[in-house]
């Protein structure tokens, strides 16, 4: 008998194990991953005849087992990407044995075996592998599977004897499992379809075969769909992996142009065992199930499927078995989306849910969007549903209109200026729901939901939104009604009351947090009033609910919240992480949009005057000319005293001090970017915009085309200005005629002009944004495209009114991200030694999604390169591994001398996005961690090891009597953080919005409990609660470090960079008494990184664009929305001043004389948003009172008279109301006040 092992790679047929047992002659065992030991035992021993693998050279566990399985006196690989030393037969017979396995086939599968088993020795009768059909129809009914369409239906015409119409649905399932009747899971759905009168069209296909002719030999399904006599209304793709070759192929999509739903199997788990994983998808899973059908526009990710309990370690047999509820779930669904494509337009009903920041206030954030106008967007929209054919009703045209019938009836949540009582009066409300029609859904729900709901929030009606009705209980769901379309403000997710404080911001107190009665209540209300629902603008609430990162099940709150409502978002082209979170969490179909145009920030007259004297003293102080050089500072003196860059009572003495900064200042404020106002929905830009759009682009040059500096020498106008020349010379390339240009710049730059017409064509095709959400609308495929930054180089994120997806995780980092992460890291040493004269042990760093999606790692790169690490990269690009780069080799350049750096240790809090969504991140550098702790080296060059030591040992005499020695040492070990499965966001950020805290400590205290989770590489380490972890390396922090991801959103766009960044400088200042260095990072520039301090890049920002005049008539055109813009800039700066305790008192007084002191810009804040005016003020006011800024006293007068003026207003807007409002007042009220407030740790 002959022994034959098969060293299987990963997923594999029960075929194996099927054929075997039919032939006596052979004795056959298969070898799984985890099953190394055993097999190098046997190897070792002799006791295996004849090996056969589906490795590589590649695969780490046939390199583990090399030495071994070369023992084996027969030897056959199954790729051919495996060396050719390693098959002992002939290649000519490998080619026939590859044959037999190419196809799972019994009957080859045996006939494979005796062929092998008699090159072994063994006496068989042996038959040539048969030609088999690997693509069909398929139905459980059948017993057999069908080559046609045609004979599919005559046999459903026999066998069913059909008589009502049924709506046609393709499925798309492996050969595979048809082959090896692992199709419970398959027959489920098909069931599941035709109970609900869905024609199942399933058809199975071999895996993607590249050098087949033709696209219907490629894709079968394809060949079947097309040329049914009614295409599909909807495709089910039970594929895993790539649905197409590659994005060139999506063309047969737009063909059958039906919506492809896409269904997840859980490989590892068992149903029972995926209900109660927190991650649903394990981090590899994650690629070949989400990432790469991504990439072809597929929706709906679905888990239909997982493992039944015999799964098989040792032989990675996976026996599939169905999971009911989601298929039903599912089922229902497609039917919404079958309903879209045959209604008639004017019967849709459509709700668009408008986006608002509760935190930053409701009333001023209604509406907010990322680099969108909202209501101009919306009423663009509104009207080409109506030429379409929808209801619209007497909806208003100008954008404006909207707006304001909103504020008018307060058709939002209560808030600081908004009580229950005063939506009710002035029509705000759509709808009254009182506890009858509540339970009939709430008591639908899953038992473990309602349990959390009761725990949270008690029962109904809970907290929040409540007004009664002859005295019972009703709660108020608000909004605008226009024929069938309604428009809603998004229910408030964490909070209650017309208050905002530490004691209403529940969220505050736990993260993990279900969403009230009154969201569960307004969302139900949208499910059974609307036939879709649009969430309007990036970015709402809804998919960062509590639930699974993906997978999502039942118990999943985003998933009870959208129910079977298809879901479409407009959504900006480069935010792709939570646009994808959107998608796999929310059910989102995105439309994608153009971001507005952004150019370089302009320069005020003085600060081009002060440039210029600036130059001149360079040049005097060169020719050490001093007579010049004093009559120059005293020129300067008064503008610098001005600028703020000197105190009023600076004195010359001073000048020569600030030249440098001044000058590096000016520098970065003109390669700061700043946006030309807001996109309108489906607008295109104008030419001037465009032309811009593409020089700012080129200022991450591409291969073959010229840097700007170098197209702005043909502008037979120079303004002196390189930018601005370079968009004249675009402006006329793109022209007809571009007669302005001398001919000389097509000649020297021939691949110019083609490039920005393409460029320029693709984002003329903006105006299809508002006609793809139409057609996602009327129930049809949106193809997919890339996301990205232009101001990254990324084009081929155009054109825009795409699904996005986002690029292969695996591949990240680049090489040259990784170039780029190390230039950072040494600059960041470079610095850091430069102020303190030595080098740090500790770094924390903020790691975000962006990292990945808009810098291809640089930030990732920077970080293994800081603790002594580098990727390794496999020949197809993709990173695995890290290793551990030598002591002698991480060489740095100080004052001029080479020397030898020590390893430093990194800590790092990321993230839920990049957690949920780039999980390999956290892999690799969890590994790192890992190995260069265990490594033999001094204390004083690896600061890793020595920190890992130092904290085993604080486990020691803390925990040792409750875990092992290796328990503690993996437990020493870790350095990534991230919040608890489930949520999103740091906490520091809603104590300062809520004004709950009053020291470091309770800053401190909000980063630990939200952020205090560890991840490792093992799924066993997950989101494992590790405060006390984060808190000792927080302690030991000398650097809180964060990266730019790109130009066009800075320090102060977004208040997460001063939650997360500034949430751990203010955790550490709490911890140890000793405040860190806060250094910001830029690659915005490739030839020009950066590492500053916060100080500076703080000025930077305020300088280009909140006190920057172009900025302010830029938020001017775009009125209530561009307030909001300011008012969140300074929130965020409020933000900046409490957490790193480092915004200087120019600062503020800058942005008061600037909003408030000019007359025409308080008055515009008034008129336009006056509740961002409240905003302001009360930040401002705050910060004084906080002793964050010592206001002037003329200053701080003018002030409280613009809040007084403004509460005014608004007091009297408002009306005579019945309930409790806070209005303008802060309530400090902290965890001591607050029962309910229970965190974990405490400092």
């Amino acid at each position: 008998m002959v022994r034959i092992a098969f060293l299987n790679n990963m997923h594999s047929s029960a075929i194996w194990e099927q054929a075997a047992k039919t032939i006596k002659e052979i004795a056959f065992q298969r070898f799984g991953q985890r099953d190394y030991a055993e097999l190098r035992e046997r190897c070792q021993n002799g006791d295996i005849d004849l090996l056969i693998t589906d490795m590589t050279q590649e695969t780490p566990a046939l390199q583990e087992l090399s030495d071994a399985v070369r023992l084996v006196t027969h030897r056959v690989a199954l790729s051919p990407l495996l060396g050719g030393d390693f098959s002992t037969v002939s290649e000519a017979e490998a080619e026939t044995v590859r044959a037999y396995f190419a196809v799972v086939s019994k009957e080859n599968y045996v006939n494979g075996l005796k062929y092998l088993a008699a090159k072994a020795g063994a006496s068989c009768e042996v038959e040539a592998p048969k030609p088999v059909r690997t693509n069909g129809i398929y139905h459980p009914e059948a017993g057999e599977t069908f080559e046609s369409a045609d004979d599919y239906f005559a046999w459903r015409n026999v066998h069913f004897s059909e008589k009502n119409e049924r709506t046609p649905i393709g499925l798309i399932c492996y050969y595979g499992q048809i082959a090896e009747q692992n199709i419970a899971d398959v027959d489920a759905v098909i069931t599941a379809l035709e109970e609900e009168n869905l024609l199942s069209i399933c058809v199975f296909c071999d895996s993607i075969n590249p050098a087949k002719e033709s696209l219907e030999a490629m894709y079968p399904w394809y060949s079947i769909f097309k040329n049914l006599p009614e295409k599909p209304l909807a495709i089910l793709n039970m594929l895993t992996g790539r649905l197409l070759a590659n994005a060139e192929h999506g063309a047969v999509l737009q063909e059958i142009n039906a919506p492809v739903l896409h269904l997840i199997r859980n490989y590892l788990l068992t149903p029972e065992e995926w209900l109660e994983d927190p991650q649903g998808l394990s981090a590899m899973s994650l690629v070949h199930s989400l990432v790469q059908p991504e990439i072809f526009g597929v929706i709906e990710p679905t888990i239909f499927a997982a493992i039944k309990e015999s799964y098989d370690i040792q032989t990675a047999f996976r026996e599939f078995v169905p999971i009911p509820e989601r298929i039903g779930f599912l089922v229902n669904r497609l039917k919404r989306w079958i309903a879209l494509r045959k209604m008639e337009n004017a019967e849709k009903r459509v709700t668009f849910v408008l986006h608002n920041n509760p935190c930053k206030g409701v009333e001023a954030t209604v509406g907010m969007a990322v680099g969108m106008d909202t209501f101009e967007s919306l009423a663009r929209v509104l009207k080409a549903m109506k030429t379409e054919g929808y209801d619209v009703g007497d909806a208003p045209e100008p954008g404006k209109e909207i707006l304001d019938m909103i504020l008018s009836r307060k058709a939002i949540a209560e808030f600081r200026w908004t009580t229950v009582d005063e939506i009710v009066r002035k029509g705000g409300h759509l709808h009254l729901m009182d506890e009858t029609e509540y339970r009939e859904f709430f008591d639908t729900l899953d038992d473990a939901v309602k349990g959390k709901m009761l725990r949270d929030w008690e029962d109904f009606p809970g907290e929040g939104m409540v007004f009664e009705v002859e005295g019972k209980p009703h709660l108020v769901i608000t909004g605008l009604q226009f024929g069938k379309i309604k428009i809603m403000a998004q229910p408030k997710r964490g909070c209650y009351g017309a208050k905002c404080n530490g004691e209403v911001c529940r969220i505050l107190h736990d993260p993990e947090l279900s969403p009230p009665h009154h969201w569960l209540a307004t969302y139900r209300f949208i499910q059974k009033t609307s036939d879709a629902v649009i969430h309007f603008g990036t970015e709402g609430a809804l998919e960062f609910l509590p639930g699974k990162r993906a997978a999502l099940s039942a118990r999943c709150f985003s998933e009870i919240s959208i129910g079977d409502l298809p879901n479409f978002y407009p959504y900006i082209m480069d935010v792709p992480g939570e646009g994808v979170i959107a998608k796999r969490r929310g059910r989102a179909v995105i439309i994608d949009h153009l971001t507005p145009a952004y150019r370089p920030a302009e320069i005020s007259d003085d600060l081009r005057k002060l440039e210029s004297l600036l130059e001149e003293f360079q040049r005097a102080d060169l020719a050490k000319d001093l007579n010049r050089k004093e009559k120059l500072k005293a020129a300067m003196l008064p503008i610098l005293i001005k600028l703020k860059f000197l105190p009023k009572e600076a004195s010359m003495a001073e000048v020569e001090a600030q030249t440098a900064f001044a000058s590096r200042q000016i520098e970065l404020i003109k390669r700061s970017l700043a946006p030309e106002g807001m996109h309108v929905f489906g607008q295109t830009p104008s030419a001037e915009k465009t032309a811009q759009m593409l020089a700012t682009t080129l200022m991450h040059t591409a291969d073959g085309l010229p840097k700007l500096e170098e197209i702005a020498r043909f502008n037979p106008e120079p303004t002196g200005e390189d930018y601005d020349d370079a968009v004249q010379v675009i402006s006329e390339l793109l022209s007809e005629e571009a007669s302005g240009l001398p001919s000389s710049c097509a000649e020297e730059y021939p691949k110019l002009k083609s490039w920005c017409l393409d460029l320029a064509g693709r984002i003329g095709e903006t105006e299809r944004e508002i006609k793809q959400l139409l057609r996602a609308l009327d129930g049809e495929y949106i193809e997919a495209g890339l996301s990205g930054s232009l101001t990254r180089g990324k084009t081929e994120a155009l054109p825009t009114g795409r699904n996005f997806f986002t690029t292969d995780i695996q591949a990240l980092p680049t090489k040259s991200a990784w170039e780029v992460g190390k230039t950072l890291a040494d600059k960041l040493l470079q610095k850091y030694h430069q102020d303190e004269d030595v080098f740090p042990e500790s770094i924390g760093m903020s790691l975000w999604s962006t990292d990945a999606f808009k810098s291809d790692g640089e930030m990732l790169s920077q970080i293994l390169y800081l603790m002594g690490a580098e990727p390794v990269w496999e020949s197809s690009g993709r990173v695995r591994e890290v290793r551990a780069i030598s002591l002698e080799n991480l060489q740095i350049e100080i004052a001029g001398e080479t020397v030898t750096r020590p390893r430093v240790d990194v800590t790092i809090e990321t993230s839920g996005i990049l957690r949920d969504m780039v999980p390999n991140f956290m892999q690799l550098l969890d590994k790192a961690v890992v190995m260069l702790s265990k490594l033999d080296e001094p204390a004083d060059r690896n600061f890793i090891k020595k920190h890992t030591d130092e904290q085993i040992a604080e486990l020691r005499s803390d925990v040792s009597n409750e875990l092992s020695e290796s328990e503690m040492q993996r437990l020493a070990m870790f350095r990534v953080f991230s919040s608890a499965p489930g949520t999103y966001g740091i906490g520091v950020g809603l104590a300062l919005d809520a004004s709950a805290w009053e020291t470091d400590a309770d800053l401190a205290e909000a980063y630990i409990n939200w952020g205090g989770y560890a991840y490792g590489e093992s799924s066993s380490h997950f989101g494992m609660k590790a405060h006390k972890l984060l808190a000792s390396q927080l302690k030991r922090m000398n650097v809180s470090y964060m990266k730019q991801s790109s130009a066009e959103y800075d320090v102060l766009d977004c208040g997460c960079y001063a939650s997360f960044q500034g949430g751990m400088a203010a955790a550490t200042r709490a911890l140890s008494g000793k405040a860190p260095k806060i250094y910001w990072g830029d690659s915005n520039t490739p030839d020009n990184t950066d590492i500053r301090d916060f100080k500076e890049e703080i000025s930077r920002s305020v300088r280009a664009k909140l006190l920057n005049e172009r900025w302010i008539e830029n938020q001017k055109e775009h009125g209530f929305q561009g307030a909001q813009s300011v008012a969140s800039r300074v929130n965020n700066l409020f933000k900046w001043s409490a957490t790193s305790r480092q915004v200087e008192k120019w600062v503020f007084d800058s942005v008061a004389e600037t909003y408030i002191q000019d007359k025409e810009n308080l008055e515009w804040l008034r008129e336009t948003n006056p509740y961002a005016l409240e905003e302001l003020t009360r930040r401002l006011l705050e910060a004084n009172a906080r002793e964050l800024w010592q206001a002037d006293a003329d200053l701080l007068q003018d002030i409280q008279d613009a809040a007084l003026e403004i509460e005014g207003d608004m007091e009297e807007e408002m009306g005579e109301v019945k309930e409790e409002y806070q209005g303008g007042k802060i309530d400090v009220l902290t965890a001591k006040d607050v029962e309910k407030w229970k965190y974990d740790w405490k400092l």
